[in-house]
C-alpha cells in the first residue's frame, strides 16, 4: 500500500472511532410518570451546528396541561396540531439512537419521556440501551464540574435549573429561547463546551462517569468510588464489598460510616436483626448520578477503607442475615402508561413489527394481538391516527374510556381532566390565560357538553 493509501485507511479508521455526540431535549405535556407525552423534541449535534427540532401533537386522548404550557411557554392549541406522535415516533427515535453519547439536562426525565412515548406508540422502551450508547446526566456532570473546578463551571448551590447556571456563566444570550427544546439543547451544548474547552481531564472521562460497564468494573473489582448526588452536591466515597446481583452490590457510605463512629455494637445488632444501618447502601448500577474512580482525576479520599476484620465481620453478617438478591417489589399499576416494563410482550413481537411494517391503517387494524395490553395499545393507536376504521363498538369503547377520563372529579388522577385544567388555569391567573390559555377555557366547556 502507498503513502496515499496508508492516509486514506488511518483518516478511516479514525473516522470510525470517532464517537459522535448529541444533547436533546422534550417538552411535554406533563409531568406525572406515563403521562407526560412529549410535543416537541430538539436534537443538536455536539460537535457541529447541526440542530433538529421535531413537533408533533399530543393523542388525541390527552388533554393540554395548563401547567406544563405555562413552564413551556407554549400556546395550547399548538398541541393539537401538526402530525400525530405515531407518525413522528420513529424519526424522533432515531434522530437521538444514531448518537453514540447522548446528553440531556436532567437525563432521567427525558429518558423516561422518550420510554414511555415509544410504549404509547407500540414500540420497545429501551433501544438506546445498547452496548454502543451511553445516556449521560448534563445536569449532574456540569453541577460535578462546579464542585471539582469551581473557578471556571459557577453552578449555584440553591438552584440548578438550566437557565439559572446558563447566566451564572455566560452573558445573558438574548437568542436562546428558554423552555424551548431548541433553546435548551444550545444552552446544555454551550455549558458542556465550556467543560470540554477548560476541564479536559473531567471532560475525557465523561462516558466513563455513566457507563454501566465502567461501574461493573469498579464494582467487580471492590474498588472505592466516588458518588455524586447533585441535588445535594455531595461527594461520597462508596466501597463495595457484596455483590447482591449483576446491577446491585452491598456498599459502605464511607463518609456516613466514619460519621457515624465507625463500626459500633448497635450497627452489629442491627446487621443481625437482617436489617442494614445507615451507612449500608445497594445502589443501582444503572442510576443516572455520577461514579467515578477518583484516581482518574488524581482525587485523594478523606476517609480509609475499614479495617480487614471489620469488612469481614460486615460481609459475613451480610451474607448471614440479609438478602443475597435484589428484590423488586410487585405491583399491579392502575394505568396502562405506567406498565412499561416487559413490553411489547414476546407472544406479540411479531405482531407488532407487522403492525409497524404495514403501510396502511387499514392493513394495521388487521393485525391481531394476544396480550391484553397489547390490544389496549393498538387501539388507542388507531383511534388517535384513523378513528373512522374503528367498529362502532371499539369506537364507542375508547370514547366512553375518554369521556370518564376527562369529566373525572378525582383531583389525584395523575392524568389532566377538564376540571383540574379549569382549575389550574384559575390558578395560574388571568394574565397567563390571555397569553396562552386563550380560548381554551371555552374549548373545555365546549367538550364538556358534547361528551
Amino acid at each position: 500500500m502507498g503513502v496515499a493509501g496508508k492516509i486514506e485507511s488511518y483518516q478511516y479508521i479514525q473516522m470510525i472511532d470517532e464517537e459522535t455526540e448529541c444533547v436533546f431535549d422534550f417538552e411535554t405535556n406533563g409531568i406525572k410518570k406515563g403521562f407526560r407525552l412529549p410535543h416537541q423534541l430538539a436534537v443538536v449535534d455536539i460537535n457541529s451546528d447541526k440542530i433538529e427540532v421535531i413537533n408533533n401533537r399530543i393523542p388525541s386522548y390527552e388533554l393540554p396541561n395548563p401547567t406544563a404550557l405555562k413552564a413551556t411557554t407554549t400556546e395550547w392549541s399548538k398541541l393539537l396540531k401538526g402530525p400525530s406522535l405515531y407518525e413522528k415516533i420513529f424519526q424522533i427515535r432515531e434522530s437521538i439512537i444514531q448518537y453514540d453519547i447522548i446528553w440531556a439536562y436532567n437525563a432521567k426525565y427525558d429518558d423516561e419521556v422518550l420510554q414511555e412515548a415509544l410504549v404509547a406508540c407500540g414500540l420497545p422502551p429501551f433501544p438506546h440501551r445498547t452496548d454502543d450508547k451511553t445516556i449521560c446526566d448534563a445536569l449532574a456532570f456540569i453541577s460535578l464540574a462546579g464542585k471539582l473546578y469551581p473557578e471556571i463551571i459557577k453552578t449555584p448551590e440553591e438552584n440548578q435549573k438550566l437557565e439559572t447556571v446558563f447566566n451564572n456563566n455566560f452573558k445573558k444570550d438574548s437568542s436562546i429561547r428558554w423552555h424551548e427544546a431548541d433553546g435548551d439543547v444550545e444552552a446544555t451544548k454551550k455549558l458542556l463546551l465550556k467543560i470540554r474547552d477548560n476541564i479536559p481531564d473531567l471532560w475525557k472521562q465523561r462516558r466513563q462517569m455513566f457507563s454501566k460497564f465502567a461501574r461493573y468494573s469498579l464494582f467487580s473489582n471492590k474498588t472505592k468510588y466516588f458518588y455524586y448526588k447533585h441535588g445535594s452536591k455531595t461527594l461520597s466515597e462508596m466501597l463495595p464489598i457484596r455483590e447482591m446481583d449483576r446491577d446491585n452490590y452491598y456498599t459502605i457510605n464511607l463518609n456516613t460510616f466514619y460519621q457515624n463512629g465507625g463500626l459500633t455494637k448497635r450497627n452489629l445488632t442491627t446487621l443481625k436483626q437482617g436489617k442494614k444501618p445507615k451507612w449500608l447502601e445497594t445502589p443501582w448500577l444503572k442510576t443516572k448520578y455520577i461514579m467515578f474512580d477518583p484516581e482518574w482525576f488524581n482525587i485523594k479520599g478523606n476517609y480509609s477503607n475499614p479495617s480487614d476484620e471489620d469488612l469481614q465481620t460486615i460481609i459475613s453478617l451480610i451474607e448471614e442475615n440479609l438478602p443475597l438478591e435484589k428484590k423488586w417489589d410487585k405491583k399491579e399499576d392502575e394505568f396502562l402508561e405506567e406498565q412499561i416494563f416487559g413490553f411489547p410482550p414476546n407472544i406479540d413481537r411479531e405482531s407488532w413489527d407487522l403492525f409497524h411494517k404495514s403501510m396502511t391503517w387499514e392493513e394495521k387494524i388487521s393485525i391481531k394481538f394476544s396480550e391484553k395490553n397489547s390490544k389496549r395499545w393498538a387501539l388507542r393507536i388507531i383511534f388517535d391516527n384513523c378513528p373512522e376504521l374503528l367498529d362502532t363498538s371499539h369506537y364507542n369503547k375508547m370514547l366512553n374510556s375518554v369521556k370518564e377520563r376527562w369529566l373525572s372529579n378525582d383531583p389525584e388522577t395523575p392524568y389532566i381532566t377538564i376540571p383540574k385544567a379549569l382549575n389550574e388555569m384559575d390558578e395560574l391567573g388571568e394574565e397567563i390565560e390571555l397569553k396562552l390559555f386563550n380560548e381554551y377555557r371555552d374549548y373545555l366547556k365546549d367538550m364538556k357538553e358534547k361528551l
